[in-house]
């Protein structure tokens, strides 16, 4: 039995006998053949032909319906391979994002010095979170700090680990992952002291959040795909969070230390399920913009909630 047969591409097209069928086009003669896999895996044969600037994929006619479902699941399940590696997804990335959520922190930071009222407007409080039904603390406490050392902290935190989850993920994914993981740190505090008085504010969720999605995410990656990782990919980003947690909690009480854990707890749930199902491979350009701006929306609009405008 022929497995598959393809025509010098410098040759006419020859017609197709009467007998067979087109089943799919490709770009490529080489993706024409992977597809041509699971006809063979289904025992059948194939033929590859030149169509103008594409590739037609035929069979015999009375296997036609039946092979073309094949090449269909076969393109399914082979959508995104080769599977990414968990090496840095992108080695070139703008620092504009992270430089934009540092400079935000200080302008709030700046606010907060001028007019006290926002800082109680926007920390976490648990009472204001289940009595007044205030969700948008979870948000808005991410960009108070208590002092100025607190912010230089979380400042040098996250333009080191928010830049490096932004390199694996992409700017979009990558600060909508580090956002998201500092939001379920504080609503993890606001449910432990959901009966006592709990206040909490700062970046530190957000930093310890993008540490673990920074040491997890290459992990994640080695128990999906199997491809073996370095102890640089962890263990530096792992040992440097540490030393931050040393330093960072040292802060005033109302510095959220046990959100440290909570947000870096978070960072790993959030990375392992990215790098199973490998989304940061599936976003293209336009997503990455897409949940960058629906980044700067969540927190534009927390504050607008917070200061009722």
């Amino acid at each position: 039995m022929q497995n598959g047969f393809s025509q010098p591409e410098d040759a006419q097209p020859l017609e197709i006998d009467p007998d067979k069928s087109i089943i799919a086009t490709f770009p490529s003669q080489r993706k024409a053949h992977d597809a041509g896999l699971a006809i063979l895996a289904a025992g059948d044969a194939y033929w590859v032909y030149p169509d103008k600037d594409k590739y037609v994929l035929v069979v015999r006619s009375k296997d036609g319906k039946r092979l073309a479902n094949e090449v269909r699941i076969y393109g399914i399940k082979n959508r995104f391979w080769p599977r990414v590696s968990p090496d840095l997804a992108e080695q070139q990335i703008s620092r504009a994002p992270t430089l934009m959520f540092l400079l935000f922190l200080v302008f709030v930071f700046f606010l907060q010095q001028s007019n006290p009222e926002i800082e109680a407007l926007g920390m976490n409080s648990s009472e204001a979170f289940w009595n007044n039904h205030q969700w948008w603390r979870l948000t808005t406490a991410v960009t108070l700090h208590a002092d100025l050392g607190h912010l230089v902290g979380n400042l040098f935190g996250l333009g080191l680990f928010g830049y490096f989850t932004a390199r694996y993920l992409g700017n979009g994914l990558g600060w909508i992952a580090i956002l998201t993981a500092a939001i379920l740190s504080n609503l993890t505090n606001v449910v432990i002291h959901m009966n006592s008085a709990f206040l909490s504010l700062g970046a530190s969720t957000a930093v310890f959040g993008a540490l673990g999605l920074v040491t997890g995410f290459p992990v994640g990656s080695y128990l999906k795909t199997g491809r073996q990782i370095s102890k640089r990919q962890w263990l530096i980003p792992l040992s440097g969070g540490l030393m931050l947690l040393a330093w960072l909690g040292s802060g005033t009480a109302r510095t959220d230390v046990a959100g440290h854990l909570w947000g870096f707890l978070a960072g790993l749930l959030i990375a392992g399920v990215l790098a199973r199902l490998e989304v940061h491979a599936k976003i293209k350009r336009r997503g990455q913009a897409v949940l960058l701006v629906a980044t700067w929306t969540l927190l534009i609009a927390t504050w607008m909630f917070a200061l009722k405008l």
